[in-house]
């Protein structure tokens, strides 16, 4: 598997090799090129240095000495002049010993060049010289010129290089390592930043933000990049999450209609099997002549549980049209108290043998609403209340004005239904007794259903709570004060 390396060891690598090669190309440079380039170098000096006396020629000692120092000097040249019977010029050593001169030809026109050439000669044993031979005219005359350097200083001139060479090599590694350092850094800082921000993306970690005002203009659109990147990922798992939400809402939720549907099949098959069974039983009787039967008495049965039955499949339809917004309700100006006294009027006969308290002359609540439904809900609360109040019990009707809504509680002395089981006599079918003793009354667990189902709409809300003595069911509505 091919080995993977970091962005600031590649560029340290790199670095480090550039001044490597610049080391050992200066090294190879001062071993093995610098003589002959320092060679070639003097001998164009001297050719130039001996076109420039040639032009600037002249016999006169101190024209000729400030026109032969620069060379001398700066260059280290040697020169002697001679106008071939006798010396016209010659350098002498600085310490004002005898001039060496160097082997000289034979003065005539074929030694002496008139376009010479510089050339390297053996001087005395092991050292050589560089030697320029050249001859122009001059009043009337000849004037041969020698030139000549020793190797010796040009070597010395190389080792001073050299030497003056290692200590620039060594400042240079010194410098470039440090600038390769910073620049290393420099250039990896936002590329980590921008790494450690993109895994913290990659972990659905959307808080981090690169930095955008790096110095370096790529890394710096690379954050932002990023940066943006991030953002769109950011609402993307957002609207994901909500979607999801609302999808583990609408399985929950069908979840929770599924089991309802299996539960109303489950009451409506039990609640309807108890009155066929008794339909079937009674009429089986009276059709095979059993002796010794009340014929009355079973005629009132089946006339009592066929009305309960058709009680039943009316509350059933009833509770699914309001369920399903097929009820067509037609909202009118109502005033709860009035409501609440003809309800009380109408339901006397199931009331009797209950001690019956209706609202008295409060202020008025009025709200908008359909009346038979409204009247039907009412209705519902105190057949529930009658069903659950033993005879002779206290059931209570009252009205109040609560922030805007109007409050109508039916209160039934009784039995307190169990904690755990409050929210769920608004379920269709539920009844507190699971025994479902049968009563007197046609009690299916519908009639709470009902009453939430038409209060919700009427853009109200229903409410049940236990008492000391008892158990009040409540429903309020918006009270509306323009009417």
């Amino acid at each position: 598997m091919r080995r993977s390396h970091s962005i600031r060891t590649r560029l340290l690598s790199f670095t480090a090799l550039l001044l490597l090669l610049v080391a050992v190309g200066q090294l190879a440079f001062g071993l093995f090129l610098a003589r002959p380039y320092f060679l070639h170098s003097k001998k164009r000096e001297m050719e130039y240095f001996f076109s420039y006396l040639r032009t600037n020629y002249s016999d006169n000692a101190q024209q000729l000495y400030a026109l032969l120092r620069p060379g001398e000097d700066g260059d280290n040249i040697r020169v002697l002049i001679h106008d071939g019977r006798h010396v016209v010029y010659t350098s002498r050593p600085m310490d004002g010993s005898a001039p060496d001169f160097p082997p000289l030809p034979v003065f005539s026109d074929q030694t002496f060049s008139t376009e010479p050439e510089a050339l390297e000669l053996p001087f005395q044993g092991e050292e050589s010289m560089l030697c320029l031979t050249g001859r122009f005219s001059y009043g009337g005359g000849e004037r041969y010129v020698v030139l000549w350097v020793m190797v010796e200083s040009v070597e010395s001139s190389i080792a001073l290089f050299n030497r003056f060479s290692l200590y620039i090599l060594a400042f240079v590694l010194m410098v470039g390592a440090a600038a390769g350092i910073l620049l290393a850094r420099s250039i990896t800082r936002p590329i980590l930043e921008v790494r450690t921000v993109s895994r913290q993306v990659a972990d659905l970690d959307f808080t981090a933000q690169a930095d955008e005002s790096g110095s370096i203009r790529e890394l710096s659109e690379l954050a932002g990049s990023i940066n943006r990147m991030a953002g769109h990922l950011s609402a993307a798992v957002e609207e994901l999450r909500l979607a999801n939400a609302a999808l583990q809402r609408d399985v929950d939720r069908q979840k929770q209609l599924d089991q309802m549907r299996r539960e109303f099949v489950a009451n409506v098959s039990h609640e309807m099997k108890t009155p066929l069974c008794l339909l079937q039983m009674y009429a089986e009787n009276l059709k095979n002549g059993v002796p010794g039967i009340d014929r009355n008495e079973y005629c009132d049965v089946i006339v009592d549980e066929a009305q309960r039955l058709n009680q039943m499949v009316g509350s059933m339809l009833e509770l699914s049209s309001i369920e399903n917004g097929l009820a067509s309700m037609e909202p009118v100006p109502l005033e709860l108290g009035a409501l609440c006294r003809d309800t009380l009027s109408r339901m006397a006969p199931v009331l009797a043998g209950y001690q019956v308290e209706g609202p008295g002359c409060e202020p008025a609540a009025h709200v908008r609403g359909d009346l038979r439904y409204l009247e039907m809900a009412l209705s519902n609360y105190l057949s529930n209340a009658a069903a659950h109040t033993p005879q002779g019990g206290r059931i209570t009707v009252t009205l109040d004005r609560l922030d805007g809504f109007g409050q109508v509680t039916v209160f039934n002395q009784g039995a307190p239904i169990p904690e755990n089981r409050l929210e769920r006599v608004w379920d269709s079918f539920y009844k507190v007794d699971e025994a479902r003793t049968r009563t007197e009354q046609v009690h299916a667990g519908l009639g709470l259903s009902i009453v939430k189902n038409i209060i919700q709409h009427h853009w109200g809300s229903c409410s049940v709570e236990n008492r000391p003595d008892g158990v009040a069911f409540s429903f309020r509505l918006p009270l509306d004060e323009t009417i």
